[in-house]
């Protein structure tokens, strides 16, 4: 199975990039904020997004709870991916997520940087800071039924 990363700084476009790197690298799975997706829709996990702290959301995020690291280790043995794009704001958190889910090891590392402009990157920055808005790549009717409110 072919393991790649995308890292940049926390909303930096990641996730809204994710879709079309995947694409361009054969990809058709993500792994995202505590999410395995495929293409459109979460074939397991529980977004991040959801925890009340920002401890708890990285926790899920790297995949440290075993329940849920369980749960997304079944589900990629079921789909047998022949790769998947991980995202992350460091090489290190990518990693991390890669042995938490007892995949091999990453081949390749991509900046946000290297696919995104300075001012794609800036535009996903005034979003995140000044709007609060967090993309997840999955339609949002995917999303809702785990947000209560949305």
């Amino acid at each position: 199975m072919r393991i790649y990363g995308l890292v940049g700084s926390s909303g930096t476009g990641k996730s809204y990039k994710a879709s079309s790197l995947a694409n361009e690298l054969g990809v058709h799975y993500i792994i995202d904020d505590g999410l395995f997706i495929k293409g459109s829709k979460v074939v397991a996990g529980t977004s991040a997004k959801k925890e009340p702290t920002m401890l708890a959301a990285v926790r899920r995020a790297l995949f440290m709870d075993n329940d849920h690291a369980d749960d997304v280790q079944r589900a990629i043995a079921e789909e047998h991916p022949g790769g998947i794009l991980i995202l992350g704001t460091s090489v290190n958190m990518v990693r991390r997520i890669a042995d938490n889910l007892g995949l091999s090891s990453v081949m390749e590392i991509i900046k946000i940087e290297d696919i995104a402009t300075a001012e794609e990157i800036g535009t996903a920055r005034t979003e995140r800071m000044e709007e609060g808005k967090h993309v997840i790549p999955v339609p949002t009717l995917e999303i809702r039924k785990d947000f209560s409110g949305y």
